[in-house]
C-alpha cells in the first residue's frame, strides 16, 4: 500500500532500505521473506522502479538475483558490503560469509546481468590487517568486475570489541591504504562507465539541474550518473538515452532519443 501510495504521489522510483534488508519478514508472524516481498512488487507493480539498498553477500539468493534478471522494475544495481577480502579479517568483524561466497555473488550477478552493477563497501585499517591482509584485499578487489567502492578508513571507537585490540595499525598506514582502495574504486567506476557509451537505456531524469553544467541529470537503472540537455518537461519522467560519452567530472553525457 504505501508503495502505490508512492506510486500516485508521482514518484518514479523508490528504494528499499534498512539496517538489514536481508532479514526482511523473518520477525514477522507468520514469517516471510525478502524474496517474497519481491515477488509482491513484482506482481502489483506500484512504481516505475525498484532498487534494492546494500544486501549482506550471504543473503542474496539465487532467487532473487533470477527475478532482477528478468524484471523491467528492479534495477540491475546490487550493493554488497565486503569489508575486507582477508578471510581472518572477516572471521574477526564477525562477518557471515568469507572472499570466496563474496566473488561467487559477484560473478552470480554478473553472469545473469551483464550490465549490472555492483558496489561494495570496504573497511580499510581494521585491527590486525598486515600486509598480506590489505594485499588479500586489494587484490580481489582489483580482479573482480565491480562497478563502484565505498571506502571508509577504520577509526577506534571507545566502547566497541575493537577498540581494545591490541593489534592497532597506525594512522598513517590506514590513510595511505585508504587512499590506494579508492583509486582502485575510480578505476572501476571509470571502466564500468565507459562500458556503457554507445548503448541506448533510460534514465530518470531528477526535478533539479546539475548545478555545474545547467544540464538536466539523471540515473540509468544500472546507477548511472547521467547529463543531457533537455528542458523542463523532462523532468520527473523517464526517457530513452543514447549514451555518447563520458564528461571529466565523473558523469555520462546523453541524448535523448
Amino acid at each position: 500500500r504505501h508503495l502505490s501510495r508512492l506510486g500516485t504521489m508521482g514518484y518514479h522510483e523508490v528504494v528499499l532500505t534498512g539496517i538489514h534488508i536481508g532479514a526482511y519478514g523473518l520477525d514477522l508472524s507468520p514469517s516471510i521473506s525478502l524474496q517474497t516481498l519481491l515477488e509482491q512488487i513484482e506482481t502489483h507493480r506500484p512504481v516505475t522502479r525498484i532498487r534494492l539498498s546494500s544486501i549482506e553477500p550471504n543473503e542474496l539468493t539465487p532467487a532473487i538475483i533470477d527475478l532482477v534478471a528478468t524484471s523491467d522494475i528492479f534495477c540491475p544495481h546490487f550493493h554488497l558490503p565486503l569489508q575486507s577480502g582477508d578471510n581472518t579479517i572477516l572471521k574477526k568483524m564477525h562477518r557471515p560469509y568469507t572472499r570466496e561466497l563474496f566473488q561467487e555473488q559477484v560473478m552470480a550477478v554478473k553472469r545473469q546481468i551483464p550490465h549490472a552493477s555492483v558496489g561494495a563497501d570496504v573497511l580499510v585499517g581494521f585491527p590486525g590487517e598486515d600486509d598480506q591482509a590489505f594485499s588479500n584485499t586489494s587484490q580481489l578487489l582489483e580482479a573482480l568486475p565491480l562497478s563502484y567502492l565505498h571506502v571508509f578508513p577504520f577509526s577506534r571507537r571507545p566502547g566497541t570489541p575493537a577498540y581494545d585490540y591490541l593489534d592497532q595499525i597506525p594512522p598513517p598506514i590506514i590513510k595511505q591504504r585508504t587512499a590506494r582502495v579508492r583509486d582502485i574504486g575510480l578505476e572501476k567506476k571509470r571502466a564500468f562507465m565507459q562500458s556503457a557509451v554507445g548503448r541506448q537505456t533510460s534514465i530518470l531524469v531528477e526535478t533539479r539541474r546539475d548545478t555545474s553544467s545547467g544540464h538536466l541529470k539523471g540515473l540509468t537503472a544500472n546507477y548511472l550518473s547521467v547529463l543531457l540537455e533537455g528542458d523542463v518537461r523532462y523532468m520527473n519522467t523517464v526517457v530513452p538515452v543514447i549514451l555518447e560519452g563520458v564528461h571529466p567530472e565523473g558523469n555520462l553525457r546523453g541524448r535523448i532519443v
